[in-house]
């Protein structure tokens, strides 16, 4: 689902929080617009609010046109957005982008047209890391494939299909997929649904299934590969992934099932050892009691999910796959692997 749009200075923002149920817009004309989307819990995709956050900045220039505070009110801008996303590393990612624009770029006088370009060519980095992931993952099928997905993300994309949903997509349209089976995630029991519909338009065959059953569907028919989307990687290998995954990595270890993890490059944290540096949140006791007649019971439910390294067979990004021994083949993929 395309949910980000720019054009003539007008930002256009699909309301997540809504979809499928409705496709509701938003539309922002300006950077306090924009924040105010951005904080407003409708963009639930933190790498779709940070190419949001790219474009909130050039209306923020636009808005100047080069008057003596430009610069202050530049970095301003900055800071409300980062505030918008509770300060997210892929918003700080993007700010830090268009600090830094490409050479070439710097070269026009006009500081608010290298802005625009900076901006562009952030979304166009995107889609091609998300078409570069689909690439590498897909390389590791075979026609006849059979592939379980848990993801909480991947629906809301710019202009490519993402992470284990874009894998997904371009093998079957590649005829290599037979089957995908996609794991309900709780609480919410959103994401699957939501994937499914997505998997739809394109005539994908598809299972849902709920999270408790993932051992048992993993035992009676299994796959020939699990895809996860990871939200970071530690230095070791350590995996922050939506709540569910560690449980279905057990499951695939267990029964001898390729676990792979999905996440852009970008996402390896190196200053992180280890998974402890991911720390242990919990999300929102309510999610899981809203609408349950659980009388004074209380919710409990994690934010995410830490999968040790040992349980990853691999992980699956825009610039290579990377085995164990992690330490080892992450650092490379950050500091070599070509974008």
């Amino acid at each position: 689902m395309i949910s980000l749009l720019w054009q003539d200075s007008v930002l256009s923002l699909l309301d997540q929080s809504l979809y499928p149920q409705e496709e509701r817009w938003l539309t922002c004309t300006s950077l306090e617009e924009t924040v105010q989307v951005l904080s407003s819990g409708a963009i639930l995709e933190e790498k779709i609010a940070a190419i949001a956050g790219a474009y909130g900045l050039c209306q923020a220039a636009l808005d100047l046109q080069q008057t003596p505070q430009f610069e202050e009110v530049l970095a301003g801008a900055r800071a409300m957005l980062l505030e918008s996303r509770n300060h997210s590393r892929d918003m700080q990612l993007a700010l830090d982008f268009m600090a830094d624009p490409p050479e070439a770029y710097t070269r026009n006088v006009d500081r608010i047209t290298t802005l625009l370009a900076t901006a562009v060519t952030f979304e166009r980095q995107q889609v091609v890391a998300d078409r570069n992931t689909a690439r590498n993952g897909t390389d590791l099928m075979s026609e006849g494939t059979c592939v379980l997905l848990r993801t909480d993300r991947g629906a809301f994309h710019s202009a490519a299909p993402t992470g284990a949903l874009g894998i997904a997509r371009r093998g079957w349209k590649r005829k290599l997929i037979e089957q995908v089976t996609l794991c309900e995630g709780r609480p919410s029991l959103t994401a699957g649904t939501l994937l499914a519909q997505e998997l739809s338009k394109d005539n994908v065959p598809c299972t849902l299934i709920p999270d408790q059953a993932a051992a048992t569907f993993l035992a009676r028919q299994g796959a020939h590969m699990v895809l996860v989307d990871g939200m970071l990687a530690a230095k070791n290998g350590d995996l922050k992934a939506p709540v569910g995954a560690y449980e279905l990595a057990i499951a695939c270890y267990f029964h001898s099932i390729p676990f792979y993890a999905v996440l852009n490059a970008d996402d390896i944290d190196l200053s992180a050892a280890d998974g402890s540096a991911f720390g242990q949140a919990e999300g929102d006791p309510h999610s899981v009691t809203a609408g349950l007649p659980c009388g004074d019971a209380e919710g409990w439910t994690p934010a995410y999910d830490v999968v040790p390294a040992f349980l990853i067979t691999g992980m699956i990004t825009d610039r290579n796959i990377s085995c164990a021994p992690y330490e080892e083949t992450l650092e490379d993929t950050v500091k070599n692997a070509p974008r």
